[in-house]
């Protein structure tokens, strides 16, 4: 039987994707457009494509999905970009039934620049670590903003989300770091997070730093009581973590800058 939704009196089947405006069936990216194409264009969208095989939406071909986004920087005239794709789901609106069609829709402004030192926030929400919806980049963020939220409330720039085991996992849009001794750590992607493509990106540089690399479980304790910790993702690059709520944070201003030197050379964000 033929599916018609009104609103206002016009028939929105064809208008609107409707199975992620009531399902959140979608997945999308985010990343910096810097005057060309980002050196990680590639991984975005085949993780984009990962993601709508799992959410079994039709997905349009990377070298489609790659034009579309470039059209769009490109009508967009802005030199320095904040860019978001986002892959959105149409068909039955029976929830337990596959997406049929797809649409891009992307979105650009001018790109801000972020803050290099953030104040954290231990999310009040946890993780489940078992959760496979943690691995896709999905449209469902309503936990994300609600930590968001949170931590905006509480006086600081991001939130740290553990998991139910108390192990720390992420942030509300980043992936978190900390350095022990001549070692670079980071959470499992077991605990319950999304693995970031500038967290894979930093774990390759990691080594020809000089530094360990090891993704492992781990408690607050173990960020507390670091070096130095750091947020990223691809918008931000690399940002230090200067206090965990009322816990001031070292900020080793050499290491961080030998980092965040590092992740502009390979992201080509250095001028």
């Amino acid at each position: 039987m033929k599916e018609i939704v009104y609103q206002y009196g016009k028939n929105l089947e064809e208008a609107l994707p409707l199975r992620s405006l009531l399902y959140a069936e979608g997945v999308f990216e985010t990343f910096r457009w810097k005057g060309s194409p980002p050196v990680l264009l590639k991984n975005h969208i085949e993780r984009m494509k990962r993601g709508a095989k799992f959410l079994c939406i039709p997905f349009p071909g990377v070298e489609r999905a790659r034009k579309v986004t470039e059209a769009a920087v490109a009508m967009s005239g802005i030199k320095d970009t904040y860019v978001k794709v986002c892959l959105l789901s149409a068909g039955s609106l029976k929830f337990y039934e596959r997406a049929s069609r797809w649409r891009l829709l992307v979105v650009t402004r001018k790109y801000e620049p972020t803050k290099e030192l953030m104040r954290a926030h231990v999310s009040s929400s946890r993780r489940l670590s078992s959760s496979r919806i943690l691995t896709v980049k999905s449209l469902n963020y309503l936990e994300n903003m609600l930590a968001r939220r949170e931590s905006k409330k509480a006086g600081c720039d991001e939130a740290i989300f553990l998991n139910e085991k108390g192990e720390v996992a992420e942030g509300s849009f980043t992936n978190i770091f900390w350095v022990k001794g001549n070692t670079l750590c980071t959470p499992a992607v077991e605990c319950g997070l999304l693995p970031g493509v500038t967290r894979e990106a930093l774990i390759s540089l990691a080594p020809k730093m000089g530094l360990n690399v090891k993704e492992g479980r781990f408690t607050l304790k173990d960020v507390l009581t670091s070096r130095g910790a750091f947020f990223t993702n691809s918008l931000l690059g690399i940002s230090a973590v200067s206090a965990i709520d009322r816990k001031q944070m070292k900020v080793d201003n050499k290491l961080y800058t030998k980092l965040r030197l590092a992740l502009n050379r390979k992201l080509k964000w250095s001028d």
